[in-house]
């Protein structure tokens, strides 16, 4: 196999957009916390802020990392992306009370992620033999 499967390709697009997507997230968090009056409750409210800007931050990290390596990488980065497809699904279904449905886009994108990563087509990418 050499051609990297359309299932991995897809899982890879995935988790970049979800990296890219965290990405301008921490960019707004970050310009919120640096224009916020600081004023009675003004530094813990920064300091909350930069905090979830952190695991944004985090988040796009890890999906930027694996999405990297699955052209490469072996066992490690598929069990990667189906542990980084959880922590998408975890992060975003925390606002699913939340009256907009953008919650649902990463609910649905993490999923995804998680099941492309376990087809068998894709299995056998991550676990042919490295030169």
């Amino acid at each position: 196999m050499n051609q990297m499967p359309g299932a991995v390709k897809a899982a890879r697009a995935l988790l970049l957009a979800v990296g890219a997507g965290n990405i301008l997230a921490v960019l707004w968090i970050v310009v919120a916390a640096a224009t916020l009056e600081t004023g009675a409750m003004g530094e813990l409210i920064v300091g909350m802020l930069l905090l979830a800007a952190l695991s944004f931050g985090m988040l796009a990290a890890a999906a930027i990392l694996v999405a990297a390596k699955c052209a490469n990488g072996g066992k490690g980065v598929r069990i990667g992306a189906v542990v980084v497809g959880s922590l998408i699904i975890t992060s975003t279904a925390i606002n699913a009370k939340l009256p907009n449905s953008a919650w649902g886009f990463g609910v649905t994108a993490g999923a995804l992620v998680i099941v492309l990563s376990t087809r068998q087509n894709t299995r056998d990418w991550f676990d042919r033999p490295r030169h």
